[in-house]
């Protein structure tokens, strides 16, 4: 009979002789890491190396305001849909599918696609000096310019309903936010060449809704009237806003109103009076223009 010590010794030994290195208990694996689903994509707006320290600054901050602008309109259609008197007054009876989607992918497109410079490659600047930018068209699909005049003549969204400003007889262009929300409608990637301008002016803006054309969910005018008006009414001035007077069209332009908004000051006087002297001449003389270009009843010129 074996005793048993004799038992417990053997046991001892042959776990001593099984392998007792961790290499040798843990079987060899890979690990693989997975990259994001969204990898590569660019959340902010590029800005070209051309602009100095002053021009970007203010061209990054009229960018986090165009999607501000954007976000806020996109918030009031999903919180109130066609209910809205806003929405009504500027899409009609339409489904508001399509106006969500053209604010939201202000705010969460990918921005590689899009490139802002302050330089003049194509010399429209200096050709035109009552421009403030323009979309550079096949010479660069991805790229806009914005000429020196925006530095001097654009405001900030906080300024909106300020010194006299009104939606319906001013420019959409006078901020920021909306001037560059305008230029990236003209870039493929946010606009995808569906989202244009089809209605002439606020006016035409607000008859096409009336009449339920079908291009007024994506009419790039008619998206940025919205846009200021709902931030005017739920943000800026709560329950007023400033949508401007209400009956028959005002008989004097856009431009003119503009002009006379604008800030007096004497940094800015001598820019704003060449502006507004030469905004007439500039929509009577078209044909100074290039071949692709025209403008429009509040002064802005479109290309295409």
């Amino acid at each position: 009979m074996v005793s048993p010590l004799v038992l417990v010794l053997s046991a001892l030994t042959a776990v001593s002789a099984a392998p007792t290195s961790l290499e040798g208990r843990q079987a060899a694996f890979e690990v693989t890491e997975q990259q994001p689903w969204n990898a590569g994509g660019i959340t902010e707006f590029r800005v070209h190396p051309s602009c100095n320290a002053s021009q970007a600054h203010q061209l990054r901050q009229g960018l986090d305001e165009a999607v501000q602008l954007a976000q806020h309109a996109k918030d009031h259609v999903n919180r109130w849909g066609s209910s809205s008197e806003f929405y009504r007054k500027y899409f009609g009876n339409s489904p508001t599918a399509e106006v969500i989607g053209a604010f939201d992918i202000i705010v969460n497109g990918n921005k590689a696609n899009a490139l802002f410079r302050c330089d003049d490659p194509d010399g429209n600047c200096a050709s035109m000096p009552t421009w403030a930018g323009h979309w550079r068209g096949d010479n660069a699909t991805e790229e806009t310019v914005i000429c020196p005049t925006s530095f001097f003549e654009r405001r900030p969204l906080s300024t909106l309903c300020a010194r006299g400003y009104n939606v319906r007889e001013h420019s959409r262009l006078l901020y920021w936010a909306s001037d560059l929300l305008h230029r990236l409608y003209h870039v493929p990637a946010f606009g995808q060449e569906y989202i244009d301008h089809y209605s002439e002016g606020y006016e035409g803006i607000i008859e096409s809704a009336a009449n339920n054309s079908p291009n007024s969910t994506h009419d790039s005018d008619g998206l940025q009237y919205f846009a200021l008006d709902v931030y005017a009414y739920d943000i800026i001035l709560p329950g007023e806003g400033c949508p401007g007077p209400s009956g028959p069209p005002s008989t004097e332009t856009s431009s003119s109103q503009t002009a006379s908004s604008t800030d007096s000051s004497s940094a800015t006087a001598s820019v704003t009076s060449t502006t507004t002297a030469s905004s007439t001449e500039t929509a009577a003389s078209e044909t100074a223009l290039p071949e692709n270009c025209h403008t429009h009843s509040d002064g802005s010129v479109h290309c295409t």
